[in-house]
């Protein structure tokens, strides 16, 4: 049977190699900063394109560059892919000692090509590092964020290519008599040599979705939150209201409760006056995150501008909604950092009731309630 000649997957693996890495630059020069690993992504899939150029010269080229140089670039493109991967954890590469094994691996392919004349002998150390690198490369993704099509697929990329390079060890046994030194045309080394190609289109493929789903999740937080303090903002906590409100629709008002925190930090205008605009936001800030530190997962707090904040309190009926706002005015006035002026914060407090309108009801009444601890005195709550 004839079949297809080898210089055909590596010439293609080359093509799309540096059409890859081209999509992989653009991307690397779009992309937040935050957003690491591109780059050394591109780098990598450049260095293996260029390798599977080289290698496809066998037999037109010494074996010096075919090999010797081929096997180096493709193992520094797989220890950039790793590095990226690493970047795009927040892991710092390590470069002398990964540098320092893939010399010592060259070292054996140069004794396999001249010393010994083993092709085997090749192909098993180049196998075992691709299994390595891999391997490697799969338990970063598995641990990257955010679990998504994304990362499922550049894993599941990464448990292919060390199948691939495990049955090539595998299979050395196998079809000895059809190995040569300039190209091995036998099926299994077909076989390797196509899954190659494709899975440098595939391992490209599955970064550009991996980062693609980090900058969706970046852009996502971006426009829903307030960027001071990371609160939500007033669009978002409307979106996740109206979800809440939805489920009361489903049930009787009285059976699953809902109340409204609205609060103001108590004259905040002083503080900007005596201490500067920079040690308000400081005040803004911290605010956010005490009062945050008294809630629950599902209370929602947000940032409805300036100094005034609002939580949303499913599940929670008047009673325990006083005693969370109460809970808040006392953290904010007994426990402060001592690198901010003392202030205090006016609470106001609403739960649902049977007459309740709509959530802009809710709220309102909410307000009404902070209007009347700030003209008790501010640094109380009312409800």
């Amino acid at each position: 049977m004839e079949l297809i000649n080898p210089r055909t997957f590596l010439v293609v693996a080359n093509l799309l190699g540096l059409l890859c890495a081209l999509v992989l630059w653009v991307q690397a020069k779009s992309f937040p900063a935050d957003i690491g690993g591109l780059a050394d992504w591109a780098k990598g899939v450049v260095l293996m394109g260029c390798a599977s150029g080289l290698a496809s010269l066998r037999g037109l080229a010494p074996d010096a560059i075919t090999i010797v140089l081929a096997s180096a670039l493709l193992l520094l493109g797989e220890l950039f892919l790793v590095f990226g991967l690493m970047r795009y954890t927040g892991r710092q590469p390590k470069w002398r000692p990964a540098l320092d094994a893939i010399a010592g691996v060259i070292v054996l392919v140069v004794w396999l090509t001249w010393g010994s004349h083993s092709y085997p002998g090749r192909i098993f150390i180049m196998s075992l590092a691709h299994v390595a690198f891999f391997s490697y490369a799969g338990w970063l993704v598995w641990h990257a964020q955010p679990k998504g099509f994304g990362s499922r697929f550049l894993f599941v990329t990464c448990v292919f290519a060390v199948a691939v390079a495990s049955l090539r060890i595998a299979t050395l046994s196998m079809n000895t008599a059809e190995a040569d030194d300039i190209f091995d045309r036998s099926l299994i080394q077909q076989v390797y040599l196509g899954a190659f190609s494709l899975g440098i289109l595939g391992l490209s493929i599955g970064f550009v979705l991996l980062a693609n789903e980090r900058l969706r999740e970046e852009l996502e937080y971006l426009a829903t939150r307030d960027p001071m303090t990371g609160a939500l903002n007033r669009r978002a906590f409307f979106a996740r209201a109206a979800i809440e409100w939805a489920r009361l629709a489903r049930v009787a008002r009285t059976q699953r409760p809902l109340a409204v925190i609205v609060s103001d930090i108590d004259f905040f205008k002083k503080v900007n006056d005596t201490h500067g605009h920079h040690v308000g936001d400081l005040v803004i800030k911290d605010f956010a995150k005490r009062a945050g530190e008294m809630l629950r997962i599902p209370d929602i707090l947000a940032r409805f501008g300036g100094e005034e904040f609002v939580v949303l309190l499913p599940d929670t009926g008047r009673k325990e909604a006083l005693q969370a706002a109460e809970r808040i005015r006392r953290e904010i006035e007994m426990r402060r950092d001592k690198a901010l002026p003392p202030y205090t914060v006016s609470i106001g407090v609403a739960a649902i009731k049977e007459d309740t309108a709509d959530l802009d009801a809710l709220i309102a009444e909410a307000d009404a309630a902070l209007y009347r601890a700030k003209q008790g005195g501010r640094n109380r709550v009312e409800g």
